[in-house]
């Protein structure tokens, strides 16, 4: 028998906030190469990302990922077409906090934050260590809507750790972060 009111036991998410129904939180750490703000030099940087997403699977894996447009990470990835997904462990949260304060179009964060850091295997990119896997990327295309650069890149190479799924931080909102539950 339907009822015309909602049960008590829901309550309203404001439509600001409605995100976070979906958002599933797995963090990435989005790293990248690309010139400095006043020269040419390269700098690496890195960035945790909160949505990722596999795409296709047939006959390389491709993922989603969305990135503020202003962000260093984003303008790297339409420099160089290049960049890495990382998983980081629920041991990097201090360091995800951290990096996720400053902009790398401001600082150099491997330096700043001293991340001990270990080279990609297929492209000049660092990764910070740590990780519980990474995967190697190419640029396929970019969607930009309003201010979110839509990213998606096919898995060249990808490497993790045993059961990797396990380590993985999960972030919902600067106080609401958890790592997987039991395995069913």
């Amino acid at each position: 028998m339907a009822t015309s009111s909602i049960p008590e036991k829901y309550k309203e998410i404001p439509a600001g906030k409605a995100y976070s129904l979906q958002n599933p939180g797995g963090l990435i750490l989005l790293c990248t190469r690309g010139s400095t703000p006043k020269s040419s030099a390269l700098r690496y940087d890195f960035a945790p990302l909160a949505w990722c997403t596999p795409y296709e699977y047939d006959p390389v894996s491709k993922l989603l990922l969305v990135c503020d447009t202003s962000h260093k990470t984003f303008r790297d990835i339409q420099e160089n077409g290049q960049f890495v997904v990382a998983l980081p462990s629920f041991e990097m949260r201090a360091l995800i906090e951290r990096a996720g304060a400053v902009s790398g179009f401001d600082v150099d964060k491997f330096e700043l934050l001293e991340v001990p850091y270990f080279t990609a295997q297929s492209i000049d990119i660092r990764i910070p260590e740590g990780v519980a896997a990474w995967m190697e990327c190419s640029l396929e295309r970019i969607i930009v809507e309003g201010t979110s650069g839509i990213v998606l890149g096919a898995i060249h190479k990808a490497f993790g750790v045993p059961e990797s799924w396990k380590l993985r931080l999960h972030y919902l909102d600067d106080t609401t972060w958890y790592t997987p539950g039991k395995r069913l």
